[in-house]
């Protein structure tokens, strides 16, 4: 009987000591694939409505303003944070300064790779965001981050689309490129690209009639990075004789139906060829 009871208490010892290593192995398992807090904390903030992720469909990140699209890939949740977090800060500053991007729900979408982009959009790699009512398709988040431009061109291209808004889609090319660039802070990434534009053997100072049809255009890479850090010049040759609020009057009376002449009267005092002349950078 002794013998028995005896035998009995060790089974229940190893049962214990085996439940006992194995929560632990249980445990570190857990850890092992817990999402870093200082990955989730920014996540708190978004007041996300929806966040799903399918490991061939991709994932969906949305809040009451935004909804950001991205395809399956090895680093998918970081991706969508940093991008999402981009997107929430541009979002904010834009609507602050420009107004809103998006008459509803502004919806981002993010490449699978740049051939699926060329195909949604017909632009190459350098163009990393097209602007298409309340929807935005960008070249894959992931090439963004690597190029260390994600934030760029995020902010660059919502700014865009709170431009379009705000003029019903009739501001010229220049100042809509200027405006966005300048919510970005490109400038000096903008400057950068000017050595190797003149190495070219490229005119860095065209004229705005040049500016207006490359940013329209937007198929050549070096007479397109001219021109937006030309149209930067234009807007600030512009702020030095005038304030946002008559840029931001002039956008106004264009989602009115003004002529740029009408407009540019009403908000500078001036006709728009005369507001060029003053302005142009090619003198």
């Amino acid at each position: 009987m002794r013998k028995a009871c005896f035998i009995a208490v060790l089974l229940m010892l190893a049962l214990a000591v085996g439940c006992g290593k194995g929560t632990k192995e249980n445990k570190a398992k857990e850890e092992a694939f817990r999402i870093p807090d200082s990955l989730l904390a920014p996540i708190m903030g978004y007041h996300l409505t929806v966040d799903d992720y399918h490991v061939v469909n991709g994932g969906v990140m949305a809040n009451a303003e935004i909804e950001l699209h991205y395809p399956s890939s090895e680093i998918a949740r970081y991706v969508a944070v940093k991008s999402f977090g981009y997107a929430d800060a541009a979002y904010k500053k834009v609507e602050r300064e420009i107004g809103k991007p998006a008459a509803g729900k502004l919806v981002l979408i993010g490449a699978a790779d740049l051939d699926e982009y060329r195909l949604m959009t017909r632009k190459e790699w350098w163009f990393y965001g097209y602007v298409k009512g309340d929807t935005i398709i960008f070249e894959p988040f992931d090439i963004l981050l690597k190029r260390s431009i994600a934030e760029a061109a995020i902010f660059n291209r919502i700014a865009q689309g709170a431009v379009n808004r705000r003029s019903g889609g009739k501001s010229p090319a220049w100042l809509r490129e200027a405006l966005a660039s300048r919510i970005a802070n490109e400038v000096e990434f903008l400057k950068i690209q000017i050595p190797e534009m003149r190495y070219e053997g490229r005119n860095i100072d065209p004229s705005p009639e040049a500016v207006e049809s490359a940013i329209a255009a937007g198929t050549d890479r070096g007479d397109s990075r001219i021109a937006y850090y030309a149209a930067y010049r234009m807007l600030d040759n512009l702020l030095a004789k005038h304030s946002m609020d008559n840029v931001m009057s002039f956008l106004d009376r264009l989602k009115e139906g003004k002529t740029l002449d009408e407009a540019s009267r009403e908000a500078f005092g001036v006709a728009y060829k005369a507001l060029i002349e003053e302005i142009r950078i090619d003198h």
